[in-house]
């Protein structure tokens, strides 16, 4: 075991080497290397935190609550930030341009913001359909829970499946979304939920449609509660 414990390590720190050389850290706002988001494009972009709605998340002096706005199924929603700025750069670098490698740095903000919720089971990350997912290569929500997850000390549930391919969302209407991604859905096999209360994880929302039918699936399923906390959100 002990000479197990050394192998991962040594294989943990290549890895990490490895990742430097290919992906080198470098600001998501203002291009500076050695750091994921230097400490004044962070600043500026003012990451969401208490005193805010404890229904949707909005912080006090920010705007208005848009708990009306929200899918019933969701009993809670968290961001990290507004989808603008360094966090908006970041997203789309590692969503769209195969920066898997910002996965840690997000995870960790991802975290941090879910540290407010202290009476949860379990993350849900939300699932791609499987060809879209071939093309990309990876689960971007899969990596934040992964990574969230582990440091939160929190399991990590692939309970969903998304059993029907829908457009993209980008350019749709409230309703137009909502429609797009209904009944796009379902429990995965196997998984059980009866009792749970569990928080969904992507990286954007806008109308929290795609949200709201994943929130659906998973208490026809038999979960007590689900939340769902985002990278960001657009205002």
């Amino acid at each position: 075991m002990a000479v197990r414990r050394v192998t991962d390590m040594v294989l943990g720190r290549v890895g990490s080497v490895l990742v430097d050389v290919v992906y080198p850290a470098r600001c998501a706002g203002c291009g500076r290397r050695g750091c994921w988001v230097c400490r004044d494009c962070d600043a500026a972009l003012g990451r969401f935190a208490p005193p805010w709605c404890e229904g949707c998340g909005t912080p006090t002096g920010l705007g208005d609550c848009v708990c009306s706005s929200l899918p019933r199924s969701l009993s809670g929603l968290r961001s990290v930030g507004r989808y603008e700025g360094w966090l908006r750069h970041a997203i789309v670098r590692f969503k769209y341009e195969e920066e898997w490698a910002r996965a840690d740095h997000l995870s960790a903000a991802l975290a941090e913001t879910l540290r407010t919720w202290c009476d949860l089971d379990a993350l849900v990350p939300v699932p791609l359909h499987p060809e879209r997912q071939r093309r990309r290569g990876y689960n971007q929500s899969a990596l934040l829970a992964k990574g969230a997850g582990k440091l939160l000390a929190m399991p990590v549930l692939r309970a969903l499946q998304r059993i029907r391919a829908t457009p993209h969302q980008v350019g749709l209407r409230a309703e137009e979304r909502r429609r797009n991604v209904q009944d796009a859905f379902a429990v995965s096999s196997g998984a059980n939920l009866v009792g749970k209360r569990l928080v969904l994880v992507d990286d954007v929302t806008t109308t929290g449609s795609t949200l709201g039918a994943c929130a659906e699936a998973l208490l026809a399923g038999g979960a007590c509660e689900v939340r769902a906390v985002t990278l960001a959100r657009e205002t």
